[in-house]
């Protein structure tokens, strides 16, 4: 049998931790919404909010979540393209009281992403078919909600676990 010396019991149990230990800072992936998790806290009134991230080459994605008694909403969904350095903001929509809906999101983002698309051409004085706007606005949405799991997933990863890392103290 293979003996693999850099797996240790520690590394589980710093992923892992038992009750009452505090585990690391990193944020957390979650398969099922396909983002990354940070920045938990629970409100006076016991609501509990956290702030989504997911990305792609072009852009980044942030959802703002709240969990009210048995519902979720959608509270905020900020849009980031990369600067070479560091995130930069180009849309913002805030919801009140909006059920949380994966295909709503979507389709607000798309949206979002269009009309920064938009914009930009209008500055560049460049004429763009709005079909051909909508599809690459539609694809590099897409594109956000790979897995980061899969093989296909951009290792764009370096320079996103310090802007995780900093959302989630």
């Amino acid at each position: 049998m293979a003996h693999i010396s850099n797996v240790s019991n520690s590394l589980f149990d710093s992923v892992l931790p038992t009750f009452g230990n505090p585990g690391t800072k990193l944020p957390v992936w979650d398969e099922g919404q396909k983002m990354f998790i940070s920045s938990e806290y629970e409100s006076a009134a016991g609501n509990r909010y956290y702030k989504g991230l997911r990305f792609c080459e072009q852009l980044a994605i942030v959802e703002t979540v709240g969990l009210y008694h048995t519902w979720t909403y959608i509270d905020g969904i900020e849009i980031y393209t990369f600067d070479g350095r560091k995130p930069k903001l180009v849309g913002k929509r805030q919801f009140d009281k909006q059920f949380y809906n994966e295909e709503f999101i979507k389709g607000q983002t798309t949206q979002m992403v269009q009309d920064y698309m938009q914009g930009q051409f209008k500055l560049k004085n460049v004429r763009v078919p709005a079909l051909r706007i909508e599809e690459q606005a539609k694809f590099v949405v897409n594109r956000s909600y790979t897995s980061f799991l899969s093989d296909e997933f951009d290792t764009r990863m370096k320079d996103m676990v310090p802007l995780l890392c900093a959302s989630n103290q």
